[in-house]
């Protein structure tokens, strides 16, 4: 089906009501939600499955199937993949996986974080929170990453579109011309500190990070590549990120 074909879809479903129509738009762009599910799953907890993302994506899909406004100049691949990734984030926001003791040790964590960065001049470590609050660095660092469902906006924080152009946030909400040139350099700065950190990584964890952040493919297709299992991947991925974390707060 090419655009013109797809367009005179949106037109028998927007202005006659054609249901087949809608049904055709629906089918023709599932590969939306199961491209962004799969680039979502390494970052959500092991609790959530594929399948669950792909159902809470296609929520996402109806919804930008019914508002969309093809009178408008504006891709509707771009449009859908906006709200299919809002309504994964949003489902995965609203789930209560965390046990209690889980949440009261985060709590206790930020509590520390704060406390330490009020008394010193950097950032805190995860050794120096740990000291703080008489744990092991490994149990600080494990809560926050079972509770810190908050990278599926870091790193990945884009909105993936058909034309394999990025739309960062800070295109969207800030103006890149007002910045200080102290804050560029500074930025410009950690960009190569976290390029140089990449570099020291074990092979697999580059290729992991490569294929997933500038390839841009997801668990399964890397999984492939890469001749392991899904999950394997994750575990590379968050071994790398752990790294990662570690040389860039000890770098502020």
């Amino acid at each position: 089906m090419n655009l013109a074909e797809e367009k005179q879809l949106w037109i028998r479903f927007k202005e006659k009501d054609d249901q087949a129509a809608r049904e055709a738009l629906i089918i023709r762009h599932i590969r939306i939600v199961k491209y962004i599910a799969g680039r979502m799953a390494i970052h959500v907890p092991p609790t959530v499955e594929m399948d669950d993302l792909i159902g809470w994506g296609m929520l996402g899909l109806l919804d930008a199937v019914e508002k969309f406004d093809h009178r408008q100049e504006v891709k509707f691949t771009t449009y859908a993949s906006i709200r299919v990734r809002g309504a994964i984030i949003d489902q995965i926001r609203s789930l209560d996986w965390a046990p209690r003791s889980l949440r009261s040790l985060a709590r206790r964590i930020g509590s520390a974080r704060e406390k330490l960065r009020h008394m010193n001049t950097h950032e805190p470590t995860t050794e120096d929170i740990a000291a703080e609050l008489d744990v092991a660095p490994e149990v600080v660092e494990e809560t926050c990453a079972q509770v810190q469902t908050a990278q599926i906006l870091s790193l990945d924080d884009y909105i993936p579109a058909e034309d394999s152009a990025e739309v960062r946030k800070i295109e969207v909400t800030g103006n890149a011309g007002a910045q200080n040139p102290e804050v560029v350099a500074q930025q410009r700065e950690r960009q190569e500190e976290l390029v140089h950190a990449i570099l020291q990584l074990p092979d697999q964890q580059q290729k992991v990070l490569n294929l997933y952040y500038y390839e841009e493919l997801t668990l399964k297709e890397i999984g492939v590549v890469l001749d392991v299992s899904e999950s394997r991947i994750c575990q590379i991925h968050s071994a790398a990120m752990k790294e990662l974390r570690k040389v860039m707060q000890g770098s502020i």
